[in-house]
């Protein structure tokens, strides 16, 4: 299989004095220059960002295409992703195939991705390929030419895909089912690369309706970030893409509120195939889309990184240096999707530690958090974290225009991940951690899973 299940995810988490030290020296300037950017929206509805990043002479090309596992319907998962495979299969002018190695012989790269909310596409090569990317993008964009050949040996791939990530990973099998008993009937509690029968089940005829339906310039945002000049590259975008029509607007389906319960929920699982034990939970809470006039996902991020943010955070002082609990220990949120997120724990116990005293000590750090406030120095040395973690991203114009695509996507200003975000984070204050630890670090918002060897 060709590997286009990853995607552009937020960078890791990076700490240490010394970094966020240097990288504050030069925090004023690089926040006070916005992005050079152009905004524009074709007449069959296609959006357009061209950013300009000039450090090197490169250029990203990312199509993002509203459709992802959540527009599909029980029985038949699967399917945006089975497309995101099938679009690299050829159209009237390239053959199946080709699309990839067009690219590798002009130096560049490309790759897919699907999750729950988007399918994107990418391409990255020398500026002066601009004109090639675009071109190649707006011919699949409605011409893909779909044949049966073609799809019965994709299929294939996408079920031995299947097979390795999840089906023979006993650390992925118990997050699949982790992730259901957590979203119950809502859409992310399905598999985003869909159920082996209902993969097996697929047709041409599915891939075809999916194709038709959600592959249209008024269903994508076009995202292009690099050296590249503004004005030139929206020419560029309109003369290959004005000319493809639009189809009937397809609204995304209201996604529905998980589960809420009275008792925090739990999953155990033991399989012999497990080499190490795993502790995880989550708290469902909201994400950036759905609160963006307020600062509860900001503080959720920063409170992330108070509890696990890396090895001088409270969960790795508890559980690592102090009690010996755990090898590892860590808490993460990232706020992109369009609905809600999970605000999520995890350990894997040192040989021997009763699961008990992981959980206990986990909780402990939460409920801390409920009844005290962070301290400032804690609160300011969080902060210093994630600023210093933006300047340093803002040097790659894969994750600058990620971002960009993503918030787009969910309908989110953009510009407030760059232009505004020094100040959203310092704006956060210690009653802010307080308050969204004790509003969503709630037991009925709870899902605990085990598994053991």
């Amino acid at each position: 299989m060709r590997d286009r299940f990853g995607s552009y995810p937020p960078p890791a988490r990076i700490r240490g004095v010394g970094f966020v030290v240097a990288m504050l020296a030069w925090l004023a300037p690089a926040a006070a220059s916005a992005l050079d950017t152009r905004e524009f929206t074709l007449d069959n509805g296609l959006k357009g960002i061209v950013a300009r990043e000039s450090k090197a002479p490169v250029v990203i090309v990312q199509v993002w295409y509203r459709v992802g596992s959540a527009d599909e319907k029980p029985g038949k998962t699967g399917l945006s992703h089975m497309l995101e495979h099938m679009m690299f299969q050829g159209t009237e002018t390239v053959p199946p195939e080709q699309f990839s190695r067009i690219i590798a012989r002009e130096g560049g790269e490309d790759n897919a991705s699907t999750t729950t909310d988007y399918t994107m596409y990418y391409v990255k090569l020398a500026s002066d390929r601009l004109e090639l990317a675009l071109r190649l993008e707006a011919d699949r964009m409605r011409g893909l030419k779909l044949a049966e050949e073609e799809f019965k040996s994709e299929n294939l791939v996408v079920r031995e895909e299947r097979r390795m990530r999840t089906d023979a990973d006993p650390n992925q099998r118990m997050l699949e089912r982790y992730r259901a008993l957590v979203f119950g009937d809502h859409p992310y509690g399905r598999p985003v690369i869909g159920a082996m029968n209902e993969i097996e089940a697929l047709t041409l005829t599915d891939l075809a309706s999916w194709y038709q339906t959600y592959y249209a310039p008024n269903n994508a945002t076009l995202v292009v970030v690099g050296d590249v000049d503004l004005e030139a590259t929206e020419k560029l975008v309109r003369n290959y893409f004005s000319p493809l029509p639009a189809q009937p607007e397809i609204p995304r389906p209201r996604l529905p509120d998980p589960p809420r319960r009275e008792t925090p929920a739990r999953l155990e699982v033991i399989d012999k195939a497990a080499k190490l034990p795993i502790w995880m939970a989550g708290y469902t809470v909201p994400s950036l889309a759905m609160t963006p006039d307020s600062n509860d996902a900001m503080a959720l991020d920063i409170l992330a990184a108070v509890l696990g943010g890396g090895n001088t955070s409270r969960l790795h002082n508890r559980l690592i240096r102090e009690q010996a609990l755990a090898v590892s220990a860590s808490c993460s949120y990232s706020g992109h999707a369009l609905s809600w997120e999970q605000f999520s724990l995890s350990a894997m116990p040192k040989a021997g530690t009763d699961l008990k005293a992981i959980e206990a000590a986990m909780f402990t750090e939460v409920e801390r958090l409920q009844k005290e406030p962070v301290p400032a120095r804690e609160l300011e040395k969080a902060q210093n974290g994630l600023i210093a973690e933006r300047v340093y991203t803002m040097d790659s114009i894969d994750h600058i225009a990620w971002v960009i695509g993503r918030m787009s996507l969910n309908g989110v200003n953009w510009r407030v991940m760059f232009d505004d975000y020094p100040a959203r984070v310092r704006a956060v204050t210690s009653a802010d951690l307080q308050r969204v630890a004790t509003r969503y670090l709630q037991p009925e918002r709870l899902t605990v899973g085990i598994l053991k060897p």
